[in-house]
């Protein structure tokens, strides 16, 4: 009984220590503004942003979660450079993740992230769907992520999709909400402007266009046809 217990507390517990620790630390040091860490940046020229998209394409191979990382790339960067900045680590994250995947093979994969063990079960429906609507399929679910990123870039290296297509997909429906997020981090600093107010006005309606993609029926596998006789 202690052992699920402490499977399930382990990761709170941790994260709110490092909080902790980090506010500390914060509180000791003090805490640059947000303009003195963009005119530090600023000094770095290109090297800033490109080392702040290879981070992210890191970070999105891991549990990390990526909105935040969209929302401190704007507050770092601003939105000029930093949504090229985070698009690009972004994308590149998904296709490591998707190559990663065709590469460890399906059993690998599954074993890694599905715990209910029904993971071939589930992927045959997948498998399915991406069939019949390959590029559609894979805009839906990047509207409405119903799984971390990263186990997100896995799983559809798993699918029958093929790549251009997933790729042309992320792109497509992680931008609208990326845009919002690294806006939002971008004009935060203002929160009365109209430039703050139009981005969250914006990732709201991403976040909505969300929930309704994901209420929607799921879609299941195409029924065989009856045989004749």
């Amino acid at each position: 009984m202690t052992g699920p217990v402490v499977a399930r507390l382990w990761r709170p517990v941790l994260l709110v220590a490092l909080v902790g620790v980090a506010v500390a630390v914060a509180v000791a040091v003090g805490v640059p503004s947000v303009e003195q860490l963009r005119d530090g940046l600023a000094g770095t020229g290109w090297a800033g942003p490109l080392l702040w998209a290879a981070l992210y394409a890191g970070l999105s191979l891991t549990p990390v979660p990526v909105s935040l990382l969209a929302v401190l790339g704007g507050v770092l960067f601003g939105f000029g450079e930093g949504l090229p900045a985070t698009l690009a680590g972004k994308f590149v994250g998904a296709a490591v993740g998707f190559a990663l995947a065709r590469r460890l093979g399906r059993d690998t994969v599954l074993r890694l992230v599905d715990r209910s063990g029904r993971g071939a079960e589930r992927m045959a429906v997948v498998d399915d769907v991406v069939r019949r609507r390959g590029l559609l399929a894979v805009v839906g679910v990047r509207l409405a992520p119903v799984l971390p990123y990263s186990v997100l870039n896995l799983l559809w290296g798993l699918t029958a999709v093929r790549f251009r297509h997933y790729l042309l997909g992320t792109v497509l429906g992680v931008t609208p909400g990326t845009t919002a997020l690294v806006a939002v981090g971008a004009f935060g600093t203002d929160p009365g402007s109209l430039p703050f107010l139009v981005s969250v006005a914006g990732l709201a309606v991403v976040v909505l266009t969300g929930i309704v993609l994901a209420r929607r029926r799921p879609i299941r596998p195409r029924a065989d046809p009856p045989a004749n006789g």
